[in-house]
C-alpha cells in the first residue's frame, strides 16, 4: 500500500511533467509560425516583383505599340504630301520637302530622301536631292548656331557649344571650315581669348581623316596668326597641340 511519501512523489512527478509537455508544445507552434510567416513573407514578396516586372513590361508594351502608332500616322501624312510634290510651283514643292523633314526625324528623312534620289523616276530624283540639300542646309544652321557661342558672353554657353560641336561634329568637314574662319584675317581680331582657345580646342579634337588640303592651308595661317597674339600659357598648349593635329592631317593626305 502506497505510503504518504510515495504519494507525494508521485504528485509531484505529475505535476512537473505537464508543464514541460505544454512548454514544449507552444516551443514548435512558435517555430512552425515561424516558418510560416517566413514563407508567406517569400511568396508574398516573389509576386510582387513578379508583378510589377509585368506591370513595367506592360507599360514597355503600350509605349512601343503608341510609337508604333505615332509613326504610322506621321508616315501616313507624309504620304498626303505626295500630290504636292508634284506641284509646278517650285516654292510649294521645296516648302513641302520641308514639311516632310519637320515630320520625320533625321534618320528618316535621309533615308526618305536618298531612297527617292535613287528612284528610276527623275521627279522622284529631284525631290531626293531637294530633301538631302534641305537636311544639309538644317545640319548646317544648328553648326552656325554652336560656333557662334564659342565667343559668347556667358561661359556655360560657351563650354556647351563646344561640347556640342566635338561629340556631334568632331567628324564635319562645314563645321571645321566654319571654327577656321573664325580665325581669318577679318574675324581674328574681334574674338576674345576665351573665343581664340575654345576654337582652337574643338578643332584639336576633331577627326583628322576629314581634313581636307584648304582646311589644312587655313589651320597653318590661323596657327601664325595666333601665334603672333602672343596667347597664354593654356591656348599655347593648344595651339602646340593643333600644330600636331595639322602635321598628322597633312601626311594623310
Amino acid at each position: 500500500m502506497p505510503t504518504a511519501e510515495t504519494k507525494d512523489v508521485d504528485n509531484r512527478t505529475g505535476q512537473t511533467g505537464k508543464p514541460l509537455f505544454s512548454s514544449t508544445v507552444t516551443a514548435w507552434i512558435g517555430v512552425i509560425t515561424s516558418i510560416i510567416t517566413i514563407i508567406l513573407t517569400i511568396y508574398t514578396t516573389s509576386n510582387k516583383v513578379r508583378l510589377d516586372q509585368l506591370e513595367t513590361d506592360f507599360k514597355d508594351r503600350s509605349t512601343k505599340v503608341e510609337e508604333s502608332k505615332e509613326r504610322v500616322e506621321r508616315y501616313k501624312w507624309v504620304y498626303s504630301l505626295y500630290n504636292d510634290l508634284n506641284d509646278v510651283d517650285k516654292r510649294k514643292k521645296n516648302f513641302t520637302v520641308g514639311l516632310i523633314t519637320l515630320a520625320l526625324t533625321d534618320a528618316e528623312s535621309k533615308k526618305l530622301f536618298s531612297a527617292l534620289q535613287t528612284s528610276g523616276d527623275t521627279l522622284l530624283q529631284s525631290v531626293g536631292q531637294s530633301g538631302l540639300k534641305a537636311l544639309k542646309a538644317i545640319g548646317n544652321e544648328e553648326i552656325t548656331a554652336l560656333v557662334s557661342k564659342i565667343d559668347t558672353s556667358s561661359a556655360a554657353d560657351r563650354i556647351k557649344a563646344v561640347g556640342e560641336l566635338e561629340n556631334k561634329y568632331a567628324s564635319s568637314s562645314p563645321a571645321i571650315t566654319m571654327v577656321l574662319n573664325l580665325y581669318n584675317p577679318d574675324n581674328i581680331t574681334t574674338l576674345s581669348p576665351d573665343g581664340i582657345i575654345n576654337g582652337l580646342y574643338y578643332l584639336n579634337r576633331t577627326n583628322v581623316k576629314v581634313w581636307n588640303k584648304q582646311q589644312i592651308k587655313q589651320g597653318q595661317d590661323a596657327a601664325v596668326r595666333i601665334a603672333a597674339l602672343n596667347p597664354g600659357k593654356n591656348t599655347s598648349k593648344e595651339l602646340v597641340n593643333f600644330k600636331s593635329l595639322l602635321t598628322l592631317a597633312a601626311t594623310g593626305q
